[in-house]
């Protein structure tokens, strides 16, 4: 099982509920593990690597292709796999399964927490979310093995979200307490969005974004988990990330009010607007043999849990495979309106009803003191307006495995939440103003338990709605008698 604690989870509450989301939830996670994926692309047959499947084409504008990529071993010189990620050493494990002793070294940049699975290629475990020494010294590493590579040689870059702190490379002249400072202002204080991050972020380090540029004439093969569902528009204001400009990263920067806060040298850095440590330039890698394959995504793990709960007889409808971008509470208060609308007029579905989006939510903690995550700030939001119900649970949690800067990935809530919380003395209201859902969450015993899980699609959100409120308390309601109905 992929969630650790299912027993605890479901000992009380709505117990049935809990049961059904959850094994939605299970159905999910399982389906998000990259490895089976990058195994079916790389095989070698009859002397010949092949790279490639029908199922998992190159991914990048303009190089789309079905047909695999094909190598004559007897004319390979060195096989290296470098990169990083949360995802990044599932997919390694899997190159490495199949390759075995055909690879001539590589190097892996891990979570912190994770478990090396690597035997022929050397792994460092990192920090995340904000970056560490280790990331600095993995990411050298990494360099060096680029730097070996010549014309005939083959590198794998196995790579997911959680690389931008795990490779974190500082341009010259920045510091990591340099990186630390942006991000934690950035990201932590101020609530921008991971692509508003990274597009400052991107732009202060060497390796993210612009890996090709350091493999000289050597191939260079792409094995991918994305965290964007195929398709649909994540960034607000252009391109963000690895394709943005210092002159974008500024006006982040300005944006949020934090240009004259961060560190005088990154300031410095952005000004000067390098072009050598800057963004893949036009022209720049014309001709070389670059490939990128995508082996992951959040389809993957929202296709199994609708799969899961229609199994389960459930009514299932995927809402938004990317509810990104805003306030985690206000996110909340939105699914739990539309759980509230199934239950009482049975629309935009008949209950029983499962309601699923994917995404990454945003907390601004500022200057608060708890300790939590978004997605257990989300459910945890959501409990007041479903106070009562007998029929609504919700649930969320990370894909990776860890919610925030906590060993939860989520948490989970129902009808009966409000009613413990009140008889345990905890106030959810002050709580959830100082940012502290780990605490409520888990003096109930209601986190998501799964360690880290290896990789990376962003979170998983679900309402389930077992049944239509009953018509005695509806009535009752409706009579204008106070009773425990959610909005009474």
């Amino acid at each position: 099982m992929v969630i650790k604690n299912i027993q605890t989870l479901t000992s009380h509450g709505n117990t049935d509920g809990r049961k059904i989301i959850l094994e939605i939830l299970e159905a999910g996670f399982a389906a998000s593990d990259p490895y089976e994926n990058t195994k079916k692309l790389i095989r070698v047959q009859d002397g010949k690597l092949i790279v490639g499947h029908k199922d998992l084409p190159i991914d990048r504008p303009r190089q789309t292709r079905h047909e695999p990529l094909i190598f004559d071993l007897s004319k390979v010189g060195n096989i290296y796999v470098v990169g990083g990620g949360k995802a990044a050493q599932r997919q390694a494990k899997a190159i490495e399964d199949v390759l075995g002793d055909l690879i001539t070294e590589g190097h892996i940049n891990a979570k912190k927490g994770e478990q090396v699975q690597l035997k022929r290629i050397e792994v460092t475990l990192a920090g995340h979310p904000i970056p560490d020494k280790d990331s600095i010294e993995g990411s050298q590493r990494i360099l060096e093995i680029y730097k070996k590579a010549r014309k005939g040689d083959i590198v794998f870059f196995s790579e997911s979200g959680g690389g931008s702190a795990l490779m974190a490379l500082p341009g010259p002249g920045l510091t990591l307490e340099d990186l630390q400072d942006v991000n934690r202002l950035l990201y932590f204080e101020r609530g921008a969005s991971m692509w508003e991050t990274n597009a400052v972020r991107w732009q202060l380090m060497i390796l993210r974004g612009r890996h090709e540029r350091y493999v000289g004439d050597a191939t260079f093969i792409g094995i991918h988990t994305d965290e964007r569902p195929p398709g649909l528009r994540v960034s607000l204001r252009g391109r963000l990330g690895s394709e943005g400009t210092y002159e974008e990263a500024i006006d982040v920067l300005k944006r949020y009010q934090i240009w004259d806060k961060v560190p005088q040298s990154v300031r410095a850095y952005l000004e000067k607007a390098d072009p050598r440590y800057g963004r893949i330039r036009p022209g720049e890698l014309d001709g070389k043999p670059i490939y990128h394959f995508r082996v992951m995504g959040p389809e993957y793990m929202l296709d199994a849990t609708k799969k899961k709960a229609e199994e389960l007889g459930v009514n299932a409808a995927i809402i938004a495979s990317s509810l990104s971008d805003i306030e985690a509470q206000a996110a909340g208060q939105m699914l739990a309106y539309a759980a509230q609308e199934v239950e009482v007029y049975s629309r935009p579905f008949e209950p029983p009803c499962a309601l699923m989006c994917g995404g990454e939510l945003l907390v601004a903690v500022g200057k608060a003191t708890g300790l939590g995550g978004r997605n257990q700030e989300f459910v945890l939001s959501t409990a007041p307006r479903i106070d009562g119900s007998e029929n609504i649970v919700v649930a969320s949690a990370d894909s990776d495995g860890t919610d925030g800067p906590t060993d939860a990935a989520g948490g989970i809530v129902d009808g009966y939440t409000m009613e413990r919380a009140r008889e345990a003395g905890v106030d959810v209201f002050e709580e959830l103003g100082n940012h502290n859902s780990y605490g409520v969450l888990n003096k109930l015993s209601d986190n998501i338990f799964t360690g880290v899980r290896g990789t990376n699609v962003q979170d998983l959100r679900v309402a389930y709605i077992g049944g239509r409120v009953s018509e005695e308390k509806l009535r009752r309601f409706m009579d204008g008698e106070r009773t425990s109905l959610q909005w009474g």
